[in-house]
């Protein structure tokens, strides 16, 4: 009888549901990030995606990040969203809304490598363009292949969920 109300009660609190069993969505998705160059130093970085934005006439944004010495690049710690205050998020995506506008538009970045699945840690890396498809990917690195002849893309998976 003992062991028959153990067995139950393992049933029943113990073992995994079956709608615990049933697969979280991870919102984890394949992109391709094209990358321009890849650094040590952020302000080579920097100065090298200014130097490419301003041949390519494609505008370059820290996107509210700052670089930290301590930190590396980070949102500052009084960004007016408090979930990313100190802290690096990743480029997920091709657009943002610059100061100079209200339109969402493509842009240059600098990110960071440790932010992306299967980048080597520890660099900086200039970004031109975040894509669903290799094909959009690769008419990127072409496009931007005049004024950097070593572009590439890359496939990472990013998280692509709500982040707040």
């Amino acid at each position: 009888m003992r062991s028959a109300i153990a067995f139950l009660f393992a049933a029943v609190f113990l073992l995994p549901s079956p709608v615990a069993l049933a697969k979280e969505p991870d919102f984890m998705e394949n992109r391709y990030v094209v990358v321009l160059s890849v650094y040590k130093d952020f302000a080579e970085a920097r100065a090298d995606a200014e130097k490419v934005a301003k041949a390519s006439q494609v505008p370059f944004s820290m996107d509210g990040r700052v670089y930290d010495r301590k930190r590396g690049l980070i949102y500052p710690d009084d960004s007016d969203d408090e979930v990313f205050r100190g802290q690096y998020v990743a480029r997920r995506s091709d657009r943002t809304v610059l100061k100079s506008s209200d339109e969402e538009r493509r842009y240059l970045s600098v990110e960071r490598s440790d932010g992306y699945d299967g980048f080597k840690k520890g660099f900086y890396i200039v970004v031109a363009g975040i894509h669903a498809d290799a094909p959009s990917a690769q008419a990127d690195v072409k496009r931007f292949s005049a004024w950097v002849p070593t572009a590439y893309a890359k496939k990472t998976r990013i998280y692509m969920g709500c982040m707040h």
